[in-house]
């Protein structure tokens, strides 16, 4: 076999390894299985005396929503990888969403699980990092098209340039009055 082949199957194998986790952990997520204490006397004990490990899963249990939500995007990302058209926007999709996990593990598994979930992960992001170097011809001509000539359609004075900041922050209370009347629906649906 020629190198350029055995690198294209390496690629494959690569993007396979993490269509099998994403969607694996993805479905733990949608089904509500992945997160939880399931030791009653974790749970029982005050706060300040529970690992964050059991505090951050006892938490991410207690929302199905999360649950749902991250992993619907953990099985889309698989998706993505597994076809050649949508492979990049898989690849990019899964790196941001590992690299959210590792935090999370660095952050909240180590006290009870040491290095082995980060490390997991970090291999996980280092086969994602080589499957979108692999395609890097793609990824520099995709930059270049959504970064040449972006600019706003008319030229301003430079004055209003120093404006924007506090235009910028007072945008957030006209979004706030804005969406104010679909707050006020999703507050009747829930409650």
């Amino acid at each position: 076999m020629k190198k350029e082949k055995i690198i294209d199957v390496g690629v494959l194998a690569l993007r396979w390894y993490l269509v099998y986790f994403m969607i694996s952990y993805g479905w733990a997520k949608v089904t509500l299985s992945q997160f939880g204490v399931h030791d009653p006397s974790i749970i029982e004990q005050p706060l300040r005396e529970i690992d964050s490990f059991y505090v951050a899963w006892h938490l991410f249990e207690r929302s199905p929503f999360f649950n749902i939500a991250t992993g619907l995007l953990e099985i889309l990302g698989g998706i993505l990888l597994i076809f050649n058209r949508t492979v990049l926007i898989g690849a990019l999709l899964v790196l941001s969403i590992l690299a959210q996990i590792l935090i999370i593990d660095i952050a909240f598994t180590m006290g009870i699980h040491g290095f082995g979930l980060p490390v997991r992960i970090g291999g996980m992001i280092i086969a994602d990092v080589l499957i979108l170097f692999y395609y890097k011809e793609k990824i520099i001509q995709a930059w270049k098209s959504l970064t040449k000539e972006v600019t706003t359609k008319f030229t301003y004075k430079w004055w209003i340039f120093l404006m924007l900041p506090i235009v910028g922050f007072l945008m957030d209370f006209v979004m706030a009055i804005l969406l104010m009347p679909l707050k006020l629906l999703l507050n009747w649906i829930w409650n």
